[in-house]
């Protein structure tokens, strides 16, 4: 089990456990962790879980998210890493085997929209374990499926790599959450997860 222990100004206030594939945080009382203070955005960061671990991820907030006293914009966590959100302090706290997605995670299905280019509204299902997407010789990515049901894209040729959400990957592979706008070579798409 993994879990957040909260602290405000060096004192506990409450333990939340991480049992979703994503958990967002911010100042809204529509995240899932609610943090009310003003140096806190409305949708400050999120928590994604799978099979290669947690990742702690900035959600463009206004203060910035930093971990260990460092900024961060996508983190991967471990066992008590602290996690600073103005005054919030998140310690993450790993306490059992890995997170096992839901059976309603398993049963969602990945969606590519094309939002620019000749092809734009185009949408394509990830029915298939391994898609392969771009123009050879220019910009190819792979995006595959792994046993939990979360989605990773590669880069896998091409003279310049691809962007997520603006910002360049690199020849690490990279997981692929609900909203995510790829780029390649100037050509947008939206990465999606829906209900089968």
């Amino acid at each position: 089990m993994t879990k957040l222990v909260v602290n405000f100004n060096g004192q506990v206030q409450r333990e939340v456990r991480i049992d979703k594939a994503r958990i967002h945080i911010g100042r809204r009382p529509s995240n899932d962790l609610v943090l009310d203070h003003l140096a806190v955005s409305g949708r400050h960061a999120a928590i994604d879980t799978t099979s290669e671990g947690s990742f702690i991820l900035d959600l463009g907030s206004t203060n910035g998210t930093s971990v260990n006293g460092q900024p961060i914009k996508k983190h991967l966590l471990q066992n008590d890493d602290v996690i600073e959100l103005g005054k919030y302090r998140l310690q993450f706290k790993v306490e059992a085997d890995n997170f096992v997605p839901s059976p309603d995670d398993l049963q969602k299905v990945g969606k590519i929209k094309v939002l620019t280019g000749n092809n734009a509204g185009k949408e394509m299902t990830l029915s298939k374990p391994n898609v392969t997407l771009g123009s050879p010789g220019i910009l190819v990515v792979s995006i595959k499926r792994d046993d939990t049901n979360r989605f990773m894209i590669s880069f896998v040729e091409g003279k310049v790599f691809p962007k997520i959400n603006d910002e360049s990957m690199d020849a690490r592979p990279r997981i692929l959450s609900d909203g995510d706008v790829i780029d390649l070579s100037g050509t947008k798409m939206e990465f999606s997860l829906a209900s089968a």
